[in-house]
């Protein structure tokens, strides 16, 4: 099954920012909310536990948005989320860095918090083309996983998108993202970084464009339809092939073709 590619507006890729950032716009209110996920800042995220303060609605907060929709006799509202992330680079910076797998989906949960919806993603790894250790940084940009979830196994990981959707207080709530949507039946081409303790992983890039998906035959087509080094690359250098890429590393016996 083959998911649908999704277009962005192309802009410019700026340098490397470590530190996830996200603004909520909820078009359904008109009201406008902004937080950064900066681990310095804020404890690990863990989610399951963080429940939606139901005795207070203050603007932004997703209580106020499903307050607002029902006062308007609304079942449903719909929220847009912008992340922002670190500059996944060329193919040569991807392959001296990320961790790179093939992967299928095995099941996804979505939570709610104060802000908005979080969704989990549970993968299996098929193969691992590429290991490296995760970056060494001066905090864990690595959230905690759902203790519902747990545990995962050696061949396993979970990875959290800002999406998703549940119905909350009979409210229907749907949140995009400029994340990805992973669906079952579908095999995926991801460059990651991946704690191995955790089993916890993060895509690199701002748009998913370490994401590809990958056909029976191996041919990749990558999620975000605009031009970028790492897509330019796999497709000359490799001809949008797994089997080629394999191939290839195997042979030079680096992360460098």
């Amino acid at each position: 099954m083959r998911m649908r590619m999704v277009d962005y507006r192309e802009n410019k890729m700026r340098p490397v920012v470590t530190n996830l950032c996200v603004a909520v716009i909820t078009f359904a209110t008109g009201i406008a909310a902004s937080w950064a996920l900066i681990p310095v800042r804020k404890p690990p995220l863990t989610l399951p536990h963080l429940e939606v303060n139901y005795d207070t609605a203050e603007a932004g907060t997703l209580k106020r948005t499903i307050q607002d929709a029902k006062a308007r006799g609304e079942n449903k509202v719909e929220i847009q989320v912008l992340a922002c992330g670190s500059y996944i680079g060329n193919l040569q910076q991807a392959l001296s860095r990320d961790t790179i797998v093939l992967a299928d989906l095995l099941e996804k949960k979505t939570y709610a918090d104060t802000y908005g919806l979080r969704t989990w993603y549970r993968l299996k790894i098929k193969e691992t083309l590429v290991e490296h250790a995760p970056p060494h940084l001066a905090y864990s940009p690595f959230p905690t996983a759902p203790s519902d979830m747990l545990p995962i196994a050696e061949d396993e990981f979970l990875i959290v998108e800002a999406n998703g959707w549940m119905e909350i207080d009979g409210v229907t709530v749907i949140q995009h993202s400029n994340g990805a949507w992973y669906l079952e039946g579908q095999t995926y081409l991801l460059f990651l970084w991946l704690d191995p303790s955790k089993r916890t992983a993060m895509r690199t890039g701002t748009d998913p464009l370490g994401v590809f998906l990958v056909d029976n035959d191996g041919t990749l087509s990558p999620y975000v339809n605009q031009p970028y080094p790492l897509r330019s690359e796999l497709a000359k250098r490799f001809n949008n092939s797994t089997n080629e890429l394999r191939r290839v590393l195997k042979k030079t016996g680096s992360h460098k073709p």
